[in-house]
């Protein structure tokens, strides 16, 4: 395999320019930067105001409708969902949205899941901040939302939404929702229950070819669900003279039914035409999650504040998979899953999964005067790991056990991090954040096969600093140290259905660490009319997670040693109704990165695995507001991955994907949505070289050639408030 990275020297080389590249930019803002309707009181940084009035032309009808009209805040919308677990404990930077100043609590809860619940009315403001954010702890120069809430909201008020949802080749399902918020006696509180699918369809297919390109065997499969996911939300807050209370829930449950249904084709004689072998495995279980989260601050004077949270979640996850043969010459074209009645069972595999986390932290803030504040906490954890699978054949209608070594584990974590930092403010202009951090924590591990304890502890500085040239314009810069998550699952014997694969798990595995230093800027044209931003970085990475050789034969999830990782990113986001007469709103974001890391299987040096070449997107939406119309899509490309195997060494190449929709609003109050969303039906190509014995042989006996295709889904949604 060739090198196909750059040397040290180029990678220097390249690293110098990109600091050039920033300060000359810098010095241009500098002298380039137009004045903007802005807030510099608060201690968050520059604040950036949208009043009412900047809406009004719209009429949306909830706070995500307002925030799809402000410049830069496309990736933050963009973090719905549960993004948090890769992150340690409470120090998250995927949540950048707040609600009255504050964030909502939780690793499940998430303030961004709120908005699209939460009616236009409600809002009094939307503040876009870019600085030292103290509520988050947010990636340096990140842009975060403040919603601010209407004083009065004692009457309450709700959205409620309904609609269809379809998939190409899988079902029509109902989807709703249903919000409602308000304030009771000085409580105020928001709930949410919905429904929605969580079905998709997959085609694969797989081609089979010697070293000299003549084909051996084709393998078609079809993945189909039906599935209908309930979540319900829930918060509660109340502000007392001294402070603050908040409680916020959720629950969420999937049952699961899906189909994977294989076709083998290995006659050449055919054409490979008729299947010669067809089997099913039926996945049927159910998911559950639940977590209850708040934070309790309180005011010991106008200098000094406690702010504690607390976290509890739990995560069930059972899963049966039985396995069939199906006829000779089976296909299945329709939407509909398969009847088992009358199928030859051939076995299965079962999985039991059970996941706690438990986190309380507590922040002493003090406030010393407007360019000095400082903090001193501690954080607490425990993370439980209950996992089990196993695998069987029946035989003569009896069930046989298949031995897998280290399918069981029971692991628990203990967590301590204690931490303080400083923010100083030398000059009006500048900002100095520094920060310290130590980590200390013991897994015990206990199964069948493996049963362990051990230790680990990490010393966590950061260092940021903020300048802000003028009102339009800011530079930054940052060093961090951080510690990755560790996944549990890794650590036990998994199974991988597309390849038909059991995965060996690693008990010895420890977490990524990685050196960040990063510098960017951020310029806002005049009048809230767009942003433009560009970081680069440079990552020093110890104990690279990928996989590592397991015995002689064979692979497991491992640390690798040292990496290196690097790029920049550039975005863009303008309104052009501020400057032109059309009213729309064009957003991009582009970034390239190279890696390097030495590959356990070759001693080849080698980008890191399952990390794309670039990352794209655009994003664009046009409003005629006297039709009350608003249509637009989303566009995202990534480029070329690789993963290392043992014997296997994977080229993964994606198509592009795009999303298209359209919102009407029919009267007022009530507004129809439609979408059409993968239109592209984005497909995942992968050329997988199988080795003999090994890698390190050079030796190809195989070729794989693997499409896989997302097909797309469609549906509309009609929507009111109340």
């Amino acid at each position: 395999m060739q090198n196909l990275f750059f040397s040290k020297e180029h990678q220097v080389l390249i690293f110098n320019n990109l600091i050039i590249f920033f300060c000359v930019l810098f010095f241009s803002i500098d002298i380039l930067a137009q004045e903007v309707r802005q807030d510099n009181s608060n201690d968050a940084g520059s604040i950036i105001v949208y009043d009412p009035e900047y809406f009004k032309p719209y009429r949306p009808m909830s706070a995500e409708d307002m925030l799809r009209r402000i410049p830069g805040t496309e990736g933050l919308l963009n973090t719905y969902g549960f993004n948090q677990n890769d992150k340690r404990g409470l120090r998250s930077n995927t949540d950048q949205i707040l609600i009255n100043g504050k964030r909502l609590t939780g690793k499940q809860v998430s303030s961004s899941v709120f908005l699209a619940n939460l009616p236009a009315k409600s809002v009094k403001r939307i503040e876009l901040i870019t600085g030292n954010v103290k509520e988050l702890d947010t990636n340096v120069g990140s842009r975060v939302i403040n919603v601010i809430l209407n004083e009065d909201a004692s009457t309450g008020s709700g959205v409620v939404e309904a609609g269809i949802s379809a998939s190409h080749k899988g079902p029509k399902q109902f989807a709703t929702n249903i919000s409602y918020s308000g304030d009771l006696k000085g409580i105020s509180y928001a709930t949410s229950f919905q429904l929605r699918p969580w079905s998709g369809s997959v085609d694969i297919k797989d081609v089979f070819t010697n070293p000299q390109m003549d084909e051996l065997s084709r393998e078609f499969e079809t993945q189909r669900s039906k599935q209908v996911i309930h979540i319900a939300r829930g918060s509660l807050s109340y502000d007392t003279a001294v402070g603050n209370v908040s409680i916020n829930g959720l629950i969420d449950h999937l049952p699961v039914n899906k189909q994977y249904i294989s076709n083998f084709f290995s006659d050449p004689t055919n054409d490979f035409i008729i299947s010669s072998e067809n089997f099913l495995d039926n996945l049927d279980g159910d998911n559950t999650k639940w977590e209850i989260s708040g934070d309790i601050t309180y005011r010991f004077n106008k200098k000094t504040k406690l702010v504690t949270l607390f976290v509890y979640s739990n995560a069930e996850n059972n899963r049966n998979n039985t396995n069939y043969n199906l006829p000779l010459g089976f296909t299945n074209t329709d939407s509909l899953l398969v009847p088992l009645n009358n199928l030859e069972q051939l076995g299965g595999d079962n999985r039991d999964k059970s996941e706690t986390e438990k986190i309380i932290r507590a922040t002493l803030d003090f406030n010393f005067n407007e360019n000095n504040q400082f903090e001193i906490g501690v954080e607490g954890a425990i993370n439980t790991l209950d996992k089990r699978i196993e695998f069987y054949d029946l035989v003569n209608d009896i069930q046989v056990n298949i031995p897998i070594i280290n399918s069981d584990q029971k692991i628990t974590e203990d967590r301590i991090e204690i931490f303080t930092s400083h923010s100083w403010k030398p000059f009006k202009k500048i900002e100095i954040e520094t920060e310290l951090a130590g980590e200390f924590s013991s897994l015990d591990q206990v199964g069948s096969d493996v049963s362990s304890s051990r230790t680990l502890k990490y010393f966590k500085p950061r260092f940021n600093i903020f300048y802000d040239p003028n009102e339009s314009s800011q530079v930054y810069f940052s060093l961090i140290r951080s510690v990755g998550q560790l996944d549990f699952d890794d650590f036990i014997a998994t199974v991988n259905r597309e390849d038909d694969e059991i995965l060996a798990g690693n008990p010895e595995l420890v977490p990524e660490k990685d050196w960040n230093f990063e510098l960017g800027t951020e310029y806002r044209l005049k009048d809230g009319s767009g942003v433009l931003n560009g970081r680069a970085f440079y990552r020093i990475v110890n104990d690279v997670e990928d996989l590592t050789p397991l015995g002689i034969d064979d692979s497991q999830p491992g640390n690798l040693g040292t990496g290196y990782d690097y790029g920049m990113e550039l975005e863009a986001s303008i309104r052009f109704g501020k400057f032109t007469k059309l009213d729309a709103l064009l957003s991009g974001s582009a970034l390239i990165r190279k890696s390097s890391v030495t590959d356990p299987f070759t001693d080849i040096k080698r980008r890191f695995g399952n990390q794309p070449k670039y990352e794209f997107r655009i994003e664009g939406s046009h409003d005629i507001k006297f039709l009350g119309l608003r249509y637009g899509f989303d566009f995202a490309k990534i480029g070329p991955k690789i993963e290392s195997d043992f014997n296997e060494f994977d080229d993964k190449s994606f198509s592009s994907g795009l999303r298209l929709y359209l919102r009407k609003k029919i009267i007022d109050r009530l507004d129809l949505s439609l979408y059409w969303a993968n239109a592209l039906e984005q497909t995942t190509s992968r050329e997988r070289k199988i080795f003999s014995p090994s890698q390190l042989s050079g030796q190809v006996s195989e070729i794989q050639f693997r499409e896989f295709k997302r097909l797309y889904f469609y549906g509309f949604r009609l929507r009111s408030t109340f």
